[in-house]
């Protein structure tokens, strides 16, 4: 398993805790328009936790232009020392 596909198992225990859903399903195109109940107030507990986690902090710019999960997995890649 590569660095990316691990980061995707982290990031979907963050977005299950934060969207209160066990059982979801994340994969690099998932968006905010194909997983239920992410919506701009989750978003903001979202990309919290995943600032503390990987220790980065996401630009303003970066979040309004991000589309998908693929888009914070290669953001976190280029720019934590924190994903093994």
């Amino acid at each position: 398993m590569d660095r990316k596909e691990r980061l995707l198992e982290e990031l979907t225990k963050i977005f299950r805790k934060e969207l209160e859903n066990d059982n979801l399903v994340l994969n690099y195109t998932s968006s905010a328009k194909t997983v239920e109940k992410w919506d701009s107030v989750n978003n903001l507990m979202i990309i919290a936790s995943i600032e503390e986690k990987y220790k980065i902090e996401f630009s303003i710019d970066f979040i309004f232009k991000a589309e998908n999960v693929g888009d914070l997995c290669d953001y976190i890649l280029d720019n934590s020392a924190e994903v093994s």
